[in-house]
């Protein structure tokens, strides 16, 4: 099920469609109902932010994509800690918001890059000490060499011009990475490269 915060029939319609019918959508309108919500895992929740202030957000339990008309790093990392893992434009594309439902049920954060990459630069040695350290053993020296540069907060195509490769290539590179280490995505890829290098410093 799709539930959807807003005031606007064109993103409900969008949000219908992406559900795949009318009967597997339900619509808020006001974000005070939804403390009262009886979500699980398998739910997803759009929130307009267009239509609804972010400050009236609860903490949110089930997958959560925040959609606003100007992304801005500091609304994504407080919308984070409500619980949003996806958040992005209110006008994107259709097959990026599906791409950003399918991410945030499985559990990864979805963002725009540059607001990821910046958040990666702002993790301190502090906040990724929480985490375990993560084991690159199994990855190839190119792969290490991706996977440090997502770790300092370089975009794919900031990696693929530094290593002389394709963006393609990134992708896949970063696309094995995720499967030898367990990683969902370049965020806690970061956190996990940040703690190995504080427990081996």
């Amino acid at each position: 099920m799709i539930i959807i915060c807003t005031r606007d029939a064109a993103l409900v319609e969008t949000c219908r469609q992406l559900a795949g019918g009318r009967e597997k959508t339900g619509r808020l309108a006001e974000v005070g109902q939804l403390p009262q919500l009886d979500t699980g895992a398998e739910d997803l929740l759009i929130i307009d932010l267009k239509a609804f202030r972010e400050a009236d957000l609860p903490q949110l339990a089930c997958p959560a994509i925040a959609l606003s008309e100007v992304p801005d790093f500091r609304q994504a990392m407080r919308l984070q800690r409500r619980g949003v893992r996806g958040y992005g434009n209110r006008h994107m594309l259709f097959e990026n918001l599906k791409q950003a439902a399918a991410a945030v049920r499985a559990g990864q954060v979805w963002m725009p890059p540059a607001i990821v990459n910046q958040m990666i630069r702002s993790i301190s040695p502090a906040e990724s000490e929480a985490e375990q350290p993560l084991s690159l053993e199994q990855l190839s020296k190119r792969e290490r060499e991706v996977a440090d540069l997502v770790a300092q907060g370089l975009s794919n195509q900031e990696i693929a011009d530094k290593l002389y490769i394709s963006v393609r290539t990134v992708k896949a590179h970063l696309t094995s990475i995720f499967s030898k280490t367990g990683c969902r995505d370049r965020l806690e890829l970061a956190v996990g490269i940040k703690n190995r290098n504080l427990v081996s410093a």
